[in-house]
């Protein structure tokens, strides 16, 4: 029963993608060596266990389906890969024939007309979905929207560079992936710190989804292709009309959410500059983002995870945040707060320097505490603690970004630090 309980636990992905193992099983040593822990790892436990993980991967998987389902329509609808995530807003219109792509990141708007599936002008058309979407751009930044669209600003939309588009879906792919195993990670850190068979169930998981990264790769240079050689046959048929968010843009949206920033602040003893910094990056202040992972809101909580410890350690409820809670600023940043807070009294607890306390913070906001310690090359939080007690704040920042096992986590220790430094510099946070 015991041996049947750990290998169905690992299995949840490969059934969701249906990726049946062949006759050579590339995982036979891990199955040993699952086999061989067994004897210490205990029945209810294991069935425990068990239901978690499957509960977190089916979760994971079904929200990774959705993801490259709607990729795969907007590649061969728009020969563009714009779908909805943390920094990007995308509406689909099919009454219009219309797309409005709202990218907070690099501050555009592109709305896109497809003027083979209407009789009505792009002008029009373009006009009508300003219209329509005009109190959403309001409350990403607009003062207020263009009154007049002339034919002028409307432009063909070119045939993408078919490797640029192929190597930036490979990237995305690569970073879900690796959230993933990041969350993972901190759901086994949650449940069984000290477990041994559960982090070997973990890695086999980890297996599993590499795999299924490779065949959703394949996949989408496939409908890369096919979409390519359409819209060579059919330039022109799609055009765009392109708008630059004002400067402000990013101050506006922020100013809504500061009176939260600062309550959370003094009640968790947490810096705004630091709080400010995950929630630019995490979601350019968008109180409605949604990312892969999947996460929520304007602090992108995962509900399994970081919700759960925030509910179970400061609220008393021993269950995961939903998405609708995480959707309510307020509650999303109380929730991100007390994150940080818990990370910085519970499983961090004990670094000396508040600098290097911050990196170590940041990097486990992302990807848990106890990756943390794997960069400093300890097993354990204790001993890692110890080891960024010798060294300097900077000595632990480039230790972190050199040694993070996930390349989607160093690149956001970078990005957090350097919003910190820019947020630092404000003589005022009403200046943002």
């Amino acid at each position: 029963m015991k041996t049947k309980l750990l290998i169905l636990a690992v299995g949840f992905n490969l059934a969701i993608y249906s990726i049946v193992a062949n006759a050579n099983d590339p995982f036979a040593e891990l199955n040993q060596e699952v086999s061989d822990l067994n004897a210490n790892f205990d029945d209810e436990f294991a069935e425990w266990y068990q239901a978690h993980l499957a509960e977190f991967s089916a979760w994971q998987a079904e929200y990774l389906k959705r993801w490259d389902k709607e990729t795969d329509k907007s590649i061969k609808t728009w020969n563009s890969h714009k779908t909805d995530s943390a920094t990007t807003v995308v509406i689909n219109d099919p009454e219009l024939a219309a797309r409005t792509v709202i990218d907070l990141e690099k501050g555009e708007v592109t709305i896109s007309h497809n003027i083979d599936s209407t009789k009505v002008s792009s002008t029009e058309v373009i006009k009508e979905v300003v219209k329509k979407n005009e109190e959403l751009f309001k409350e990403m930044g607009f003062q207020s929207v263009p009154e007049k669209v002339t034919k002028e600003q409307i432009k063909p939309r070119p045939v993408q560079d078919q490797d640029a588009v192929i190597a930036e879906l490979k990237e995305t792919i690569n970073q879900q992936t690796e959230r993933q195993m990041s969350q993972l990670d901190q759901l086994v850190e949650s449940i069984a710190p000290d477990e041994n068979a559960a982090k070997v169930m973990a890695e086999k998981e980890k297996a599993k989804m590499r795999a299924v990264e490779q065949e959703r790769i394949a996949a989408a240079e496939k409908a890369v292709e096919e979409s390519q050689a359409k819209f060579q046959k059919t330039s022109g048929k799609v055009v765009d009309f392109s708008m630059i968010m004002p400067s402000n843009s990013v101050s506006k949206r922020a100013q809504t959410f500061m009176p939260y920033v600062q309550r959370e602040s003094e009640r968790q003893n947490i810096e705004q500059s630091l709080i400010l910094a995950i929630m630019h990056t995490e979601s350019h202040f968008n109180p409605k983002a949604k990312s892969h992972v999947p996460a929520y809101g304007l602090m992108q909580i995962v509900p399994t995870t970081a919700g759960h410890d925030v509910n179970k350690l400061k609220r008393g409820k021993n269950s995961p945040m939903t998405a609708k809670e995480l959707y309510v600023p307020g509650v999303n940043v109380e929730t991100g707060v007390a994150y940080l807070d818990i990370l910085k009294r519970r499983y961090l607890k004990g670094i000396n320097d508040p600098v290097s306390a911050n990196y170590a913070i940041i990097a486990a906001y992302n990807t848990g505490a106890g990756n943390v310690a794997k960069a400093f090359g300890e097993r354990s939080v204790r001993a890692a603690v110890k080891r960024i007690n010798s060294m300097s704040s900077e000595e632990v920042y480039n230790t972190l970004v050199a040694n993070l096992p996930y390349d989607e986590t160093r690149k956001y220790v970078r990005k957090v630090r350097k919003k910190i430094s820019e947020y630092e510099k404000l003589e005022t946070y009403s200046s943002i």
